[in-house]
């Protein structure tokens, strides 16, 4: 039989064990717990952008058949105006063309010129068999609305004119864009032609995100010439209101059937302010007074 005082120091040896044993798990869990807080704190919260505030002041009376304004900070839709109506767009196809185009061609692609670029209407002045990068498409395409260069750009894509107009639709399809069908690639009027201004909003809001196509619609003029420097082609941009500050460019489109359109993007402050006038008797002016209400109407919080 084991006497009482060995029994007793087992005991207190046991105890002692098992309190260092509690002590030591404390200590680790102690450490993990704050390892894992110090890579919490290390994780940047996203900052979220507050909304703005309206102050009610009445929108202004316009004569466009659609209008859509929003501010692309915080996808916050300002005024609409029947933008899912189904309308004709004229050039501001256009931006779909161009967003196709960087997507399709490798930066510096050399395009040619053909036959069926030839076209009526608006034209940066190509020539038959002219070779241009196709960064000089962009430009008298953007520019001087050239239907002569959206139409290169779409006869040199693999299949031609008509599966460059199928790609574009398939972009609309993805995008989930059902007011929307293009059948050419300048904006020709035609019944299976049409948009919406919602719609193009939507469009729109993809080029403010290219810095190569951002930086083509907000420029006021540029020269570019073919592939061997032998033509020369003098732009200026359609947009009369990038001579107002704050304006960034984007797009003009005019045809009898769809009157005048204009796709638009303004800084107002830290915020990027999307207009889209679709049917219009003064373009200029009701995207003008669309960007004044704007600034009026709306606070945001500092």
């Amino acid at each position: 039989m084991i006497p009482f005082f060995y029994v007793a120091v087992i005991l207190l040896i046991a105890v002692n064990l098992l309190f260092g044993f509690s002590k030591t798990l404390n200590l680790a869990q102690t450490k993990i717990f704050k390892e894992k807080e110090a890579v919490v704190q290390k994780i940047d919260i996203p900052k979220v952008t507050p909304l703005p505030r309206n102050l009610g002041l009445a929108p202004p009376q316009v004569s466009a058949v659609a209008v859509f304004v929003e501010d692309l900070n915080t996808n916050t839709t300002l005024f609409t105006k029947d933008a899912q109506k189904r309308v004709p767009i004229a050039s501001t196809t256009k931006i779909m063309t161009a967003l196709v185009a960087v997507n399709s061609f490798p930066e510096d692609a050399v395009l040619t010129v053909p036959a069926v670029s030839l076209v009526e209407g608006s034209n940066m002045g190509l020539k038959l068999g002219e070779k241009l990068s196709l960064r000089s498409l962009l430009y008298g395409m953007l520019l001087n609305s050239g239907n002569d260069a959206a139409y290169t750009i779409a006869a040199n894509y693999p299949g031609g004119v008509g599966a460059f107009v199928r790609e574009m639709n398939r972009r609309v399809s993805e995008l989930g864009l059902s007011n929307t069908h293009f059948d050419n690639p300048a904006g020709f009027d035609s019944p299976n032609h049409y948009s919406s201004a919602s719609d193009l909003a939507r469009i729109a809001s993809l080029v403010s995100q290219n810095h190569q196509l951002s930086w083509v619609v907000g420029t006021k003029e540029a020269t570019v010439a073919s592939a061997d420097k032998s033509i020369s082609h003098p732009l200026k941009n359609l947009n009369k209101l990038l001579d107002i500050p704050g304006v960034l460019g984007m797009k003009t489109g005019t045809t009898p059937l769809a009157k005048e359109n204009l796709v638009g993007l303004a800084e107002r402050g830290d915020h990027k302010i999307l207009t889209v006038v679709l049917g219009s008797e003064d373009r200029f002016r009701e995207t003008e007074k669309l960007l004044d209400w704007t600034d009026s109407n709306f606070r945001w919080p500092e």
